[in-house]
């Protein structure tokens, strides 16, 4: 697997994956965040809190695309309070929608490419 991959928007990923990674890889960044920034220098940090954003944004809009949403929805993360809740009610606790195949196929289906129609 690529990392630069875990930085791209392209795709889709599951509640599981999204769970997964903020739940194990986003403390590991913030780590890493805190930890350039007060061992190395404000660079540093700044440059792990670039990745961090890059990172969370890969997450977040893979997610909205497994929803049938653009990652454009994340800009609704600029409305306080009620536009974050929306977008952690919907990216969270929702499952996938089937309408959603403009972003490609859903995780963890693999295609059978036997299948005769």
């Amino acid at each position: 697997m690529n990392a630069w991959n875990e930085l791209s928007t392209a795709g889709r990923l599951g509640r599981r994956g999204f769970w997964l990674r903020n739940a194990l890889a986003l403390p590991a960044c913030l780590f890493v965040c805190i930890a350039a920034d007060s061992q190395v220098g404000p660079a540093a940090g700044l440059g792990a809190a670039a990745l961090t954003t890059l990172f969370l944004v890969s997450t977040w809009g893979r997610r909205l695309h497994d929803r049938g949403r653009s990652a454009w929805w994340l800009l609704l993360a600029a409305v306080p309070v009620l536009g974050a809740l929306a977008l952690i009610a919907d990216c969270a606790f929702l499952g996938p929608r089937d309408a959603a195949a403009r972003f490609g196929a859903r995780p963890g289906i693999v295609l059978d490419y036997r299948t005769v129609s």
